[in-house]
C-alpha cells in the first residue's frame, strides 16, 4: 500500500513540476479570504512547489498586519533553530489587508490594491477560509470588482468544506456560484479526504474477505468517524454551531 502511495504522488508532484515550467511567464496572486482564522496559520506551503512568481494577499476582519500572522504561524511551523531564506522569502511574497465580506467597497480596495502591485495581467486565485454564510456576499463582489479583466490571465475560487450543511444549503449556494461563475473557475475540495485513513476505508472493504460481503446498506446504518483534537473551538463556537461538531 504505502509503495503504490509513494509511486502516485511522486506521479502527482512530477505532473505538477511540469506545469509550473509551463507557467513561469505569469504571475499568480493568491487571495486568502479570511486569512486570520486557525487553518491559514497552521498550514504553509514548503515543498517548493509555488510557482517563481507567487504571491499571497490575506484579506479577513481583523485589525492585523502580514507580521502578526507571521507570528502565529510560526508557532506550528517546523523549523531549524534559525530560519532559512527560502523561509524569508516566502513571507516577503505576503501581503495583508483588513476589509468586510459583505462591503462591496473593500473588494474594490483589494482590487486597486492588486493592480497597483501587479497590473491587470496576473492569474488569481481566491482561497475561501471563510463559512458559507458569506459565500454569496464574497463571491458577487468578487464577480464585480476582483475579476481579471486580461483575456490572457485568469481567476479561480477554491471553496473548501464544509459547502452547505446538507444537501438543500449545498444546491442553494452551488445555484449561486454557478450564475457568477463558471464550472471550470471554481474548485471544491476536501481536504480530509487525502487523509490515510479515510483513503483506506476503501482497501478495507472491498479488499477483505471478512469484511467484503457483510459491509452494505443491508447491514450498517452509519458510520462514524472521530478525529481529536489537541485544541478547543478557540473562539469559534458559533461557527461550528451552525456548520459542524455542534448541531
Amino acid at each position: 500500500m504505502s509503495e503504490v502511495n509513494e509511486s502516485e504522488c511522486e506521479e502527482f508532484l512530477n505532473i505538477i513540476k511540469l506545469s509550473l515550467e509551463e507557467d513561469k511567464s505569469h504571475v499568480h496572486v493568491v487571495v486568502i479570504i479570511g486569512a486570520s482564522v486557525r487553518n491559514t496559520r497552521t498550514w504553509l506551503f514548503r515543498d517548493g512547489l509555488l510557482p517563481p512568481r507567487t504571491y499571497f494577499v490575506g484579506f479577513a476582519r481583523s485589525d492585523i498586519g502580514t507580521q502578526d500572522i507571521r507570528a502565529e504561524s510560526e508557532k506550528f511551523a517546523k523549523l531549524s533553530s534559525s530560519p532559512c531564506q527560502k523561509y524569508e522569502e516566502f513571507w516577503d511574497c505576503n501581503f495583508y489587508l483588513r476589509g468586510d465580506y459583505t462591503n462591496p467597497k473593500t473588494f474594490e480596495l483589494l482590487n486597486k490594491f492588486i493592480e497597483s502591485k501587479w497590473e491587470q495581467s496576473v492569474n488569481r486565485i481566491f482561497y475561501y477560509a471563510i463559512p458559507p454564510s458569506v459565500y454569496k456576499p464574497v463571491s458577487s463582489s468578487i464577480k464585480e470588482y476582483c475579476t481579471n479583466k486580461n483575456p490572457d490571465t485568469w481567476t479561480r475560487l477554491i471553496i473548501e468544506k464544509p459547502f452547505g450543511r446538507d444537501l438543500e444549503s449545498f444546491n442553494e449556494l452551488n445555484s449561486e456560484l454557478t450564475k457568477l461563475f463558471t464550472e471550470e473557475q471554481i474548485y471544491r475540495i476536501d481536504h480530509y479526504l487525502g487523509k490515510e485513513m479515510v483513503q483506506n476505508l476503501l482497501i478495507l472493504r472491498f479488499c477483505n474477505q471478512v469484511f467484503s460481503p457483510l459491509w452494505n446498506r443491508e447491514n450498517i446504518d452509519n458510520i462514524t468517524i472521530s478525529f481529536k483534537e489537541p485544541f478547543g473551538t478557540e473562539g469559534r463556537g458559533g461557527y461550528f454551531d451552525q456548520f459542524g461538531i455542534i448541531r
